[in-house]
């Protein structure tokens, strides 16, 4: 058996290892490893990506789905129902407050109308009021919070304001504003006087985070490489920050058609009291809490309390399992 040939470099001295020809050696005196796909390096997992990842753990919540499904169904029956329906007929439906029957769902009202229509007329009214609230208070204070917290320049300006706001009620204060706009109780009047004080939770949270987060080393880094600070707002503090942010955001909802609730109360709901074509869950508790018919028929006060529990608490659940998966942390 022939035994294969190997290249020694022991065996040349320097002489003739400057005389030798690299450009025509013989391919005889060398031996081919061949790859090891073993030992070379290797991407062993797939690409990442963090939103992916993101709808992923959401898309495996049993919490999400479910609160995802049933806010769908409301607000696809907010949207759809009892259009172009007074919400209190000129000619009642029969009995006043009846009780729950296969023609009348969710029974008579004080004045013999449906409740199954006034509750989705009261609903579809208070979801888009609520929009409305509570976007605004998350625009502005995500906004302010950031300016807040990442500009110490303007941290007495914001303490100062912030002081000023929180000294008065707000209640008060929304009242004030109202009078000041001679008593107009239009949404856009309300949404206004509640926009001046909605933001301050919220951008307190942002601000502190921020305090936290802004002088850590990747943000020092990026500052030192020329980022300004948009950017490294954006791109370094919000994605960190988000999921607080969101979790706290979650409670504008519930807050909303609160305040939605207690204007109504107190007789200064976006929804006229003469009125009998609109109505909100606001309006409807504040017509019922006014009288003690609800006493001798509970459902007329069961049903508007479990539409804004219910509203409430699935937009709660569904906002919590968004801030835990947009949490970093639980990524790899």
């Amino acid at each position: 058996m022939e035994m294969q040939k190997h290249f020694d470099p022991s065996s040349l001295d320097l002489e003739s290892f400057e005389n030798l020809d690299l450009q025509n050696l013989d391919k005889s005196l060398f031996e081919v490893v061949g790859a090891s796909p073993e030992m070379a390096e290797r991407i062993t997992s797939k690409p990442y990506s963090y939103w992916k990842s993101v709808f992923k753990r959401m898309s495996k919540s049993p919490t999400f789905i479910i609160s995802s499904i049933l806010l769908t169904i409301i607000i696809f029956m907010a949207a759809f129902l009892a259009r172009g329906i007074p919400a209190v007929p000129t000619y009642p439906d029969g009995p006043t407050n009846a009780a729950p029957s296969a023609e009348h769902f969710f029974g008579i009202g004080l004045y013999g109308e449906d409740l199954w229509n006034k509750i989705w007329i009261g609903t579809r009214t208070t979801l888009i009021f609520t929009a409305m609230i509570a976007g605004i208070q998350i625009v502005l204070g995500i906004i302010i919070g950031a300016i807040w917290g990442y500009y110490s320049k303007f941290d007495i300006l914001f303490i100062e304001i912030t002081r000023f706001l929180t000294l008065i009620p707000s209640l008060i204060l929304w009242l004030i504003i109202i009078f000041l706009f001679g008593g107009d109780k239009s949404v856009g009047v309300i949404t206004f006087a509640i926009s001046i004080t909605s933001w301050v939770g919220l951008s307190s949270v942002i601000r502190v985070q921020i305090l936290l987060t802004k002088n850590t080393e990747y943000n020092i880094a990026s500052k030192v490489l020329g980022s300004k600070g948009p950017k490294i707002i954006r791109k370094n503090i919000m994605p960190k920050i988000l999921p607080i942010v969101i979790q706290t955001s979650t409670f504008a909802i519930p807050n909303a058609i609160s305040i939605d609730s207690l204007l109504a109360y107190y007789g200064f709901g976006f929804v006229p009291t003469t009125t009998n074509k609109e109505a909100s869950l606001g309006s409807i508790l504040n017509e019922l809490l006014s009288g003690s018919q609800w006493q001798l028929s509970p459902h007329l006060l069961i049903v508007p309390v479990a539409f804004v529990g219910g509203i409430s608490l699935i937009f709660f659940l569904a906002g919590k399992v968004f801030a835990d998966s947009l949490d970093p942390k639980t990524h790899r």
